[in-house]
């Protein structure tokens, strides 16, 4: 029996969690891999839009250097480049990501939906749209929606990743945890839902996430049995 209640907000955590947060990663992997128009200007313009609307910071400097990244990248060796690498070293943003940002900036375009504020992100919006159905049919097309499931379970794994020392420093976090992704498992195994994608999708993210749940569990049970046993023969 467990020591500790559910604890309500790592339950709402999960039971809360908005599917757009996954499904707009997923759209923008297929978009990044498959997008019709990958090389064109507009592309860029749009991918740069992204990225500065979901990177927070208020300098301007930092939003450049990392637009230089998105577009250029840092791999030939150029003097810009170098300039640039030297600039995010100090500043500490050598390793930010530029796939988390856009993401997250996706998922408040879909979130808003038809409620989207301004022109330009209506604009962006339907370009958005438009442009990760085209590249989500042309992934479809080569690797079927198996592809979708499997880019669905590692974000799922991620999920558990990233909430990984909230669970384990919340009493009885762990076991809510389990409990209300076993639930939304369930809910996408048996949703009503003729979008093949989102379908696939929610599946793919959720029962992922229960595995790792589980199978970090029975690690750390593993190696507890085996300090254990090491303690046992220390003793005798």
């Amino acid at each position: 029996m467990n020591k500790h209640p559910l604890n309500q907000k790592i339950l709402r955590r999960f039971l809360e969690l908005n599917p757009n947060s996954y499904l707009a990663r997923l759209s923008l992997r297929y978009l990044l891999r498959w997008g019709l128009e990958k090389k064109s200007f507009r592309h860029q313009i749009a991918l740069t839009y992204l990225l500065n609307k979901g990177f927070r910071t208020n300098s301007l400097v930092d939003r450049l250097a990392l637009t230089y990244v998105l577009n250029r990248g840092l791999k030939k060796d150029s003097l810009v480049a170098r300039l640039v690498r030297a600039y995010l070293g100090k500043r500490g943003l050598a390793k930010q990501s530029l796939f988390d940002p856009m993401a997250c900036a996706l998922k408040n375009l879909l979130t808003k939906g038809d409620k989207t504020n301004t022109l330009l992100e209506k604009m962006a919006l339907i370009y958005f749209v438009k442009r990760c159905d085209e590249a989500v049919d042309k992934g479809v097309s080569v690797s079927g929606w198996g592809g979708v499931f499997r880019l669905a379970q590692v974000e799922g794994i991620n999920l558990i990743n990233r909430n990984f020392k909230v669970l384990v420093n919340t009493p009885g976090g762990w076991q809510t945890a389990k409990t209300a992704v076993a639930f939304r498992s369930i809910k996408a195994l048996y949703q009503e839902n003729t979008d093949e994608f989102r379908y696939n999708a929610e599946l793919g993210y959720w029962t992922a996430a229960l595995e790792s749940l589980y199978h970090v569990e029975n690690v750390v049970r593993e190696r507890l049995r085996h300090l254990e046993k090491e303690e046992n023969l220390e003793d005798d």
